[in-house]
């Protein structure tokens, strides 16, 4: 049987998914993740590099979490409403212990937390396999979508591949983005999942969203003598599937805070300028100069990039609860580098600090004493 161009690339997707969950423990992950930002910064740092963000996605394949509460069917979308803390996230519960283990948690839980959210609960169904979209949350420069696949009891469910969301008006594609899956505790037919993208913050938020996806199930082996070798494993995807929603427009008054801290400090034997950051309830962004007011060439500034390693914003509340905010992707600027970090505006932080690795190329022997040795730089 013949298969499309797309399907191969999806069945190269489905392979190399599962080689990740065959192979890398949680240190192996971070490491890929690490390196594949550094990587990224390489190839990305050109004399004219446009904005493009490369998002660093964790899958995880963990047989734990909860059935999602409430019916399955299409609804009217909820408003967004903004109000104190919950302790419990009602129909969202199931997706705590995904934030839990995903790079973008914190953001997720301090959106829920804080009623930052549009409960959604559209769904469409294709042959054994049905989605649906639990909620969304949005600001200009970052939109995440909750949701839940599911495949018949004749095949075990296996990915959600690719996603893609556009403005549903115009059929645009609103940018780059990620994926992260949490499967349940039967493991079999049910994931929980998220998906997220990164915009620019410079175009209106649109008023309708569409989400295109595919799920992929595994096809059962059908041999009947157990003595035979058993083949590789075989996937299945669905059709071209689609869910649309109106977002709500409460989201478009969420403005981004932008700070100008013009930090000057040298790593690595090279200056560099902590510029801009940009602050958002989904999103913090911070901009690198690369030894300002001086002309470098390309190879300085791939070797600047290499140095410059930022990890996490520590976030402090007035009640002195701190949380780590993790770098979740970056690209190169025509004079230096932006990196993108989970964000709890929602909850008020009264300081943030900037952490980078203090001494490029250092081997440490124990995280205590690396955590000692990092750069810290305040934006507020």
């Amino acid at each position: 049987m013949r298969t499309s161009p797309e399907e191969q690339a999806l069945l190269a997707d489905a392979s190399q998914t599962k080689l990740e969950r065959q192979q890398l423990n949680p240190a192996d992950t971070a490491f890929a993740i690490q390196r594949g930002l550094a990587q990224a910064r390489t190839r990305r740092m050109t004399s004219h590099v446009q904005l493009k963000w490369i998002t660093a996605v964790l899958v995880t394949a963990l047989a734990a979490g909860w059935f999602l509460l409430g019916p399955l069917g299409s609804s009217t979308p909820q408003q967004a409403m903004y109000s104190p803390p919950a302790q419990n996230w009602g129909v969202l519960e199931p997706f705590r212990e995904l934030a839990g283990k995903n790079v973008d948690g914190n953001t997720i839980s301090s959106a829920i937390n804080n009623g930052y959210v549009q409960l959604v609960n559209r769904s469409v169904k294709s042959g054994i396999y049905q989605l649906t979209v639990n909620a969304v949350m949005a600001d200009e420069n970052k939109m995440i979508v909750l949701y839940t696949a599911q495949t018949e009891a004749s095949q075990e469910i296996y990915s959600v591949p690719k996603t893609n969301m556009l403005n549903g008006m115009t059929n645009q594609s609103l940018g780059n983005g990620g994926i992260s899956s949490l499967y349940t505790p039967n493991g079999k037919y049910t994931l929980y999942g998220s998906s997220t993208v990164e915009m620019d913050g410079n175009t209106p938020l649109p008023e309708q969203v569409k989400f295109d996806f595919r799920i992929s199930s595994v096809v059962p082996d059908l041999l009947a003598d157990t003595n035979k070798v058993k083949k590789d494993t075989k996937y299945q995807f669905s059709k071209p599937m689609e869910v649309s929603f109106d977002l709500d427009p409460k989201f478009s008054l969420a403005k981004t805070e932008k700070i100008k801290p013009n930090q000057l400090f040298t790593i690595g034997g090279y200056e560099v300028m902590l510029s801009e950051v940009e602050i958002s309830p989904l999103v913090i962004r911070a901009k690198f100069i690369y030894e300002p007011n001086q002309k470098i060439d390309y190879k300085t500034k791939v070797s600047i990039s290499d140095v410059v390693n930022p990890t996490e914003i520590v976030s402090t509340t007035k009640d002195g609860k701190q949380t780590k905010l993790s770098s979740v992707s970056g690209s190169g600027t025509e004079d230096g580098m932006i990196y993108s970090f989970s964000s709890n505006l929602l909850d008020d932080p009264q300081s943030l600090v900037l952490k980078l690795r203090g001494e490029p190329g250092k081997v440490y022997d124990d995280l205590q004493e690396a955590e000692k040795h990092k750069l810290e730089l305040k934006i507020k």
